[in-house]
């Protein structure tokens, strides 16, 4: 059964998922502007008005005088970002209002406003000319007459183009409209408040010959309509166009009312009560069967159990495409309706309750952090222990060479540096992706002592990356994080073999977060934290013969990341206060590594290793309620493999390695460490 999503609700007239080019466009362009009067241009402006006055002649800036206007265009070649006021003017001598005309190839971001007046046709940007694009205009009217067509865009293709009707009386709306073999793409209609005539025919995009795909027309009030043909290919492919429909009694009387629709959506306005009808078809001609149909509730509609709303009357509709979808009614507080659909459109509430599972995306940003803290200590505690090792041991063989003791610690510090990237998954009850990198820098000395050598040094570290967070239910969310901070390390290597290690660290954590929510509401925030974070480890080197040795080890590793209390931003909601407690991580791991030494300057190691996570619990509240919370918690396998070479005879030794992981924790990393002498 094939499903279609809808969600939320109508904030200041906008819907999820619709993306209106209402705003004015990127500044106009040199000499945009040019008036073409009966007789004479007027040239040089980028925002023009028309009042009353010019209808009976008025003087040009070289005071001449002109006979009343019959067509007003702007930009008679290319124009990008035009604007022409509407506010006054009579029909028979202002016939044809337009952005742009015959000429120029691209025609965009330009845009009309009619509060007055009365016209004949009305484009946001017009062409007949061969492959001349009419793309990305707005067309706002609030008030006038129209006895023509409006049409945001008319080209030979129409794409993004704009109506904003808030008022007026017009005969037909176009979003776009391409000629000849064009396409129709992404044109938008908002019909945000009755027209003052009835049986308006409205079209989202409409192609003469071609395609009409994605267009979409949102209707945010009561009204009566003609025709609504969403993407209107008259005798070409239309696919992918949605009629959304944001208020109830809402009709649509001609013959073949409703057409060239693939997707139906419904936001049940917050007025709706238990009888009302939504959508009446009363023209012959209409089908809906196979429209994709998608319910939801606007915030504040409130409907119990066996109220009963008509989605459509007058035309059949398909119950197997229904999907529904939950109204946000806060962060953590969901209400979740389940409707049953007729097929003469008649939608039942069988149950109402509340559900938090949304929620748990905005706390899953926590465990991507804890990821990259804790990807942080596996650096240093694998590949920048071995580096401060390598470090001091090419400074010891240096001093040796220059015939110093080079075992007691005498030539100080040695830099060294280790840097990885990974890409990895963590499952938290749904799961987390991660691609970071990290990056850390210190200086090792050694110093011998009786037990054998004791080496030490101070680090610093950096890193981050970016995440994508995902819930059973569908819902995406993304960000970043970065992390900074310092911190010591040592270890203790006996003997016999035996050593033990340990480091600590500390530093500061901001990440940020966001998400539509599956289409409720476009939720983002920003958090910064402290960290701490220690680790011990305690193994013993094998010598295995054959120049082989077997390192066997156990780690355990502790993370703290700090709570925080910070502000959620909600589109078209208030904001609310999300208060994050604190994230512990406690992880044991065991396991080994064999290296061979090919030579004195190359080494090869391979190694496996458990790892099991006792803690990784992020919890959160949100205006006070509780929201689900995601866990890291569980066992991960690890497979390394690594190379260790000393290129040429300068100071400067590498080590690539690579390692993958399974289980709880599930993809891979490479890592690149560097030591050099001076």
């Amino acid at each position: 059964m094939e499903k279609h999503n809808v969600y939320g609700e109508t904030r200041k007239g906008t819907l999820p998922h619709i993306q209106n080019v209402t705003g004015r466009k990127a500044a106009a362009l040199a000499l945009c502007v040019s008036l073409w009067m009966a007789g004479g241009n007027v040239a040089g402006a980028t925002e023009v008005t028309v009042e009353d006055s010019i209808a009976a002649g008025v003087d040009n800036p070289s005071g001449l005088k002109r006979a009343p206007v019959t067509n007003l265009v702007l930009g008679i070649n290319e124009a990008t970002g035009c604007i022409l006021n509407i506010t006054g003017g009579d029909g028979t001598n202002l016939k044809d209002f337009a952005a742009s005309v015959n000429g120029g190839a691209v025609l965009s971001g330009n845009t009309v406003n009619m509060t007055g007046g009365n016209v004949s046709n009305l484009h946001g940007a017009y062409t007949q000319t061969d492959a001349a694009t009419a793309n990305y205009n707005t067309v706002n009217m609030t008030g006038g007459t129209v006895t023509g067509g409006v049409y945001g865009g008319y080209g030979t293709s129409a794409e993004g183009n704009t109506v904003n009707f808030k008022g007026g009386t017009v005969s037909n709306i176009f979003g776009g409209l391409a000629t000849t073999k064009g396409t129709a793409k992404n044109n938008t209609v908002n019909m945000y408040s009755a027209p003052t005539n009835n049986g308006v025919d409205v079209r989202g995009g409409y192609a003469d010959s071609g395609t009409a795909e994605s267009n979409t027309i949102n209707i945010f009030a009561s009204m009566t309509l003609g025709a609504v043909h969403v993407g209107d290919a008259f005798s070409g492919k239309s696919s992918g166009n949605t009629l959304n429909i944001a208020a109830k009694n809402v009709t649509v009387s001609s013959v073949g009312s409703v057409v060239y629709v693939q997707n139906l959506n419904f936001y049940l306005p917050s007025d709706i009560a238990s009888g009302d009808t939504m959508l009446t078809v009363s023209g012959a001609g209409s089908d809906l069967g196979g429209v994709k149909i998608g319910v939801a509730l606007q915030k504040g509609a409130n409907l119990e159990k066996g109220d009963q709303v008509t989605l459509v009357t007058g035309a059949p509709i398909d119950a197997t495409t229904l999907t529904t979808a939950p109204v946000l009614e806060s962060l953590a507080l969901e209400k979740s309706y389940s409707l049953d659909i007729s097929a003469d459109g008649k939608a039942t509430v069988e149950n109402v309750n509340t559900s938090s599972e949304s929620a748990k995306s905005l706390v899953e940003t926590r465990a991507a952090t804890t990821t990259f803290i804790n990807a942080g200590a596996d650096m240093l505690a694998f590949q920048g222990f071995q580096q401060a090792a390598n470090a001091v041991a090419v400074e010891a063989a240096e001093q040796s060479k220059n015939g110093s003791d080079g075992g007691t610690g005498g030539g100080g510090f040695t830099p060294f540096a280790a840097f990885g990237g990974s890409s990895m998954r963590a499952e938290s009850g749904s799961y987390v992706d991660t691609r970071g990198f990290g990056l850390n820098i210190g200086f090792a000395r050694e110093f011998s002592n009786s037990q054998g050598k004791l080496l030490f040094g101070p680090i610093v570290e950096y890193g981050g990356g970016n995440y994508d967070s995902y819930l059973d239910n569908g819902i995406h969310g993304d960000g970043g994080a970065h992390y900074f901070g310092i911190g010591v390390m040592a270890r203790q290597v006996n003997h016999g073999g035996s050593y033990y290690e340990g480091s600590l660290r500390g530093g500061r954590v901001t990440s940020d977060y966001k998400s539509d929510l599956g289409g409720m509401a476009r939720v983002d925030y920003d958090s910064a934290s402290n960290y701490f974070a220690a680790h011990l480890g305690v193994g013993k080197v094998f010598d295995m013969g054959n120049n082989n040795t077997l390192d066997g080890y156990f780690k355990y590793f502790f993370s703290h990341q700090a709570g925080d209390t910070t502000t959620i931003h909600i589109a078209g909601m208030d904001d609310e206060t999300g208060d994050f407690d604190a994230v512990d991580s406690h992880r044991i791991r065991f396991g080994a590594r064999l290296t061979h030494k090919i030579n004195d300057k190359n080494k090869l190691y391979g190694g496996l290793a458990y790892q099991y996570e006792f803690g990784g619990e992020a919890r959160a509240h949100f205006n006070g309620i509780g929201a689900p919370s995601p866990s890291v918690k569980g066992s991960s396998g690890m497979l390394e493999l690594g190379w260790q070479v000393k290129p040429g005879e300068g100071p400067l030794t590498l080590d690539l390695g690579v390692t993958g992981w399974a289980g709880k924790q599930r993809g891979g990393s490479v890592q690149l460490g560097a030591t050099w002498s001076f």
